[in-house]
């Protein structure tokens, strides 16, 4: 009786040890996400201003006459030493204006008409109005103001005035008078006027036609949120704003601004997004014009596997002459590994698990598995009980089928950036072109699988429409 109990005990023993032991399964804990480093965007915005234009538009709001006044000045009749108070009225009209900039040296050329009379205070002498361009042609000047083209601190081109020159076109002779008509017209009360209103106007006219006017009426629109596509939304998030060299060739004034910019697409909603103040210009480092941004796609871990499990389960197929047959499949990450475990009724009844690394298609914008190896306590229990499943075969039919697309936003959004273009009103449009695509890998959540790649390209503001109208205070 001993000895029926102890062989009993001796065979339920060996088949418990013969009997499969349920796998553990990898842990789904895939390593935390690292988010590309994408390197800030410049938006390269080149400028051209005609000087006609800006010639135009000055012409328009310089006063006229552009000065004009009266003075008491003691002068003395020719040929004697007799001082005679005398009243000396003056009035000057600006006739034309020609601009021109070479490198930054800008030179203002303006023709100036005058007319001088002159009217004694003195009782016992009658001479009555002593005049030059009264009644008579006007007398001319060519008055020459030089100066530097430079970016003001708020971000303004303007111009820093030099020593003005005077040329006689058509003198002015009073020869009743000891009377210096030049020094007249040199005095400081008549210089500073018609120095101040051609400097004055020119500035003003470079502020309408300029950068800071163009920036301040399209920076709303920069960082409004652009849609891409349904529900799919682009955000510029502009950062500083650098300044380039001037530089004239006559006519024009050409020079760029850069924008720094941290670009970002979203998904959902249409996003709220604050105005930020307009950044301080800067001088501009670097004339770098590249573009950078990081796209998204998602897929959820419950929609890969109920598409897996469309494909494969309960299906049966053949590996390499062998019939298999999978109940489920469950997909998850655990560490820098794509998982999948595998419920298998042929050809043995258990769960198995293949490890692999998820890699993203570009092209087809889906997700794949390369280098697909079995989990180790995997490869034991298959090399007792079926072998012939760790060559090849199996392997790379399930690598196969274990395929499946990211949301169209990836893949839309690409196509949307190949020539990408929006109106930002003004004469303003914003241009993007694709250079390269970089992906950037596959990453799991325990919940999500998520893509990301860099696009590569150009950016730019084209301002070749018309120019942006300023309100003059």
């Amino acid at each position: 009786m001993r000895q029926f109990k102890g062989l009993l005990v001796m065979v339920v023993l060996l088949t418990a040890c013969q009997a499969p032991q349920p796998l553990v399964a990898p842990p789904n804990n895939p390593n935390p996400i690292q988010l590309p480093t994408v390197d800030s965007s410049v938006i390269n915005v080149p400028i051209s201003i005609d000087l006609e234009a800006v010639r135009s538009e000055a012409l328009k709001k310089i006063p006229k006459p552009l000065t004009a006044g009266t003075m008491t000045q003691v002068l003395t009749i020719a040929n004697t030493p007799l001082p005679v108070e005398s009243d000396i009225s003056h009035k000057v009209t600006l006739k034309d204006l020609k601009l021109s900039v070479t490198g930054q040296d800008f030179i203002a050329s303006t023709q100036l008409d005058f007319s001088i009379e002159t009217k004694t205070r003195a009782s016992f002498l009658n001479m009555g109005g002593i005049s030059c361009g009264i009644g008579e042609e006007l007398p001319r000047i060519e008055f020459t103001l030089p100066g530097k083209l430079y970016w003001t601190v708020g971000g303004d081109l303007a111009i820093q005035a030099g020593q003005w020159q005077v040329k006689w076109l058509k003198p002015c002779n009073i020869t009743a008078f000891k009377f210096n008509v030049e020094k007249l017209l040199n005095l400081p009360v008549v210089r500073d006027k018609v120095q101040t209103a051609i400097n004055d106007n020119i500035n003003s006219s470079l502020k309408q036609l300029g950068l800071k006017a163009m920036l301040t009426k399209t920076w709303p629109q920069i960082n409004e949120p652009k849609q891409l596509e349904k529900d799919v939304w682009l955000l510029l998030q502009p950062e500083k704003i650098g300044l380039a060299d001037i530089v004239g060739t006559g006519r024009y004034v050409k020079t760029s601004v850069s924008v720094s910019a941290r670009p970002q697409v979203l998904t959902g909603a249409k996003p709220t997004v604050t105005l930020p103040p307009l950044p301080q210009p800067q001088r501009l480092i670097s004339s770098n014009d590249s573009f950078h941004l990081a796209l998204r796609g998602d897929i959820g871990l419950e929609t890969a596997n109920r598409l897996l499990n469309e494909k494969l389960a309960n299906k049966p197929f053949d590996a390499g002459g062998k019939q298999v047959l999978i109940n489920s499949i469950r997909l998850y990450g655990s560490g820098d590994k794509a998982v999948l475990g595998l419920r298998l009724q042929q050809p043995i009844n258990g769960e198995i698990y293949l490890l692999a690394r998820p890699v993203l298609d570009i092209a087809n914008n889906e997700l794949r598995l390369e280098q697909v190896e079995f989990e180790l306590s995997t490869t034991s229990l298959l090399a007792k009980s079926a072998n012939w499943m760790l060559h090849g075969t199996f392997k790379n039919l399930i690598a196969e089928k274990a395929r499946f697309n990211f949301d169209k936003d990836l893949s839309d959004t690409l196509k949307d950036f190949k020539d990408y273009h929006q109106d930002l009103g003004y004469g303003v449009v914003l241009k993007a072109q694709i250079g390269s695509v970089r992906p950037q890998g596959v990453f799991f959540t325990p919940t999500d699988i998520k893509a990301f790649v860099v696009i590569d390209g150009k950016l730019a503001l084209d301002m070749t429409g018309n120019p942006v109208p300023v309100k003059t205070p």
